[in-house]
């Protein structure tokens, strides 16, 4: 074997130590630059990403806007769209606070709406936060009728959570399932508000008229948004 030969094998262990010495060195230089990159690339993302839910918030918010603001039924009174920024629960008493007042022209006896149908009423107005009483409050009241059989009566919020329409004669035929709507007229809200659903009838031999118990239109615990109405006669 020639000398080169011989040599040969050695001179090959000797690059591959010094490939091994020099990849391990650029390991240990290139290491903190790339955690560095790493770290500014998963900044970023997390900013493309707080970005694109900020734009599907404020779609799902335009959304809800333009539904609140293109509602048929209150086109003859004037709107004011509101942010809910508060809610009161209790047994006697469920009402939320929009961030419209008095200074806005809010006043006590206005409708609060949503597109889905009838929130509650406007009982007292600060300068710029009112306070509604829900439907389901036991303080509240409506005219309304049902549909599609047009029988009046008296809608009430109770201390169960539901409302109750009373004052219907026992002889009237209604049935779950059948909704009930506000009656307009003279009322504080426009004709044809949706108020419910009938959930049950009960019947009191003892009593002069039935009562329904009604599943609210609205789903009272997720409003963030609502309209208050004023007629454009006031």
């Amino acid at each position: 074997m020639s000398l080169a030969g011989w040599l040969k094998p050695a001179f090959q262990g000797i690059q591959s130590t010094q490939i091994g010495m020099r990849d391990l060195l650029l390991g240990v230089v290139r290491g903190p630059i790339l955690l560095e990159e790493n770290r500014i690339l998963r900044a970023q993302l997390q900013t493309l990403q707080a970005h694109e839910q900020t734009h599907r918030d404020l779609f799902e918010e335009n959304k809800r806007l333009r539904a609140l603001l293109g509602m048929k039924s209150a086109s003859s009174w004037k709107r004011f769209p509101a942010e809910v920024v508060g809610r009161e629960q209790g047994l006697w008493s469920r009402t939320l606070l929009p961030d419209r007042g008095a200074r806005e022209g809010i006043k006590a006896g206005m409708a609060v709406v949503t597109p889905e149908g009838l929130v509650g009423r406007v009982s007292e107005a600060g300068p710029a936060v009112s306070r509604v009483i829900l439907v389901t409050d036991p303080h509240f009241r409506v005219e309304a009728v049902m549909s599609p059989s047009r029988v009046s009566g008296l809608v009430a919020g109770n201390t169960s959570g539901d409302c109750l329409l009373t004052y219907v004669p026992k002889e009237t035929q209604i049935k779950a399932g059948e909704g009930v709507l506000t009656a307009g007229g003279k009322s504080f809200c426009p004709e044809g508000v949706a108020i419910g659903v009938i959930r049950s009838v009960s019947k009191d031999p003892s009593e002069l008229f039935q009562v329904a118990r009604i599943r609210p239109a609205v789903d009272l615990s997720a409003v963030d948004e609502v309209l208050v109405l004023r007629s454009r006669e006031e």
